[in-house]
Formats: C-alpha cells, structure tokens, sequence
C-alpha cells in the first residue's frame, strides 16, 4: 500500500475542508461533521491541486502554500 498523502474536500454547510484523515466510506465524514453536504476523495495531492485550480480558478478557497504547510504539519484537517 502506498504512504501517499490522500486528501478528502468536505464541503459543509458553514465552511469548506481539506482532511487527511483516512475514512471508510462517505458516512463516516458525515458522522464526524453536522453540517456536511458532500465530499470527494480522497485523491492524491496533484488530484485536489488540480480540481481546486479548475474548479476556483480566480478565488481559490486553499492556496497551494497554505496546502503544502498543512501536508507538513500534524493537523488532520484544514479550513477554508
């Protein structure tokens, strides 16, 4: 199995999510937040870069910096 960080964006009701955290299944990330609507992933880093780029292209909700910060840091989620 690979070590690759794998990312999830939750979209919540209130706020946006990136997380690190490993689920079994979409429900899971609904269990842990109230508000949840939807989420993807998880993808690989270059997979959120790329769909955050295309997706938000004049008003990106994660700057690639603030990303690269978060994969260093111990943090298992980051918020928009």
């Amino acid at each position: 199995m690979s070590d690759e960080t794998l990312l999830h964006i939750i979209y919540l009701q209130s706020r946006m999510v990136l997380s690190k955290k490993r689920y079994s299944d979409w429900g899971k990330i609904q269990d842990e937040f109230g508000d949840y609507k939807t989420s993807l992933g998880p993808w690989p880093v270059a997979e959120v870069l790329d769909f955050l780029r295309a997706e938000y292209p004049s008003d990106r909700p994660f700057t690639t910096v603030q990303i690269q910060n978060f994969l260093l840091s111990d943090d298992e989620t980051i918020n928009a």
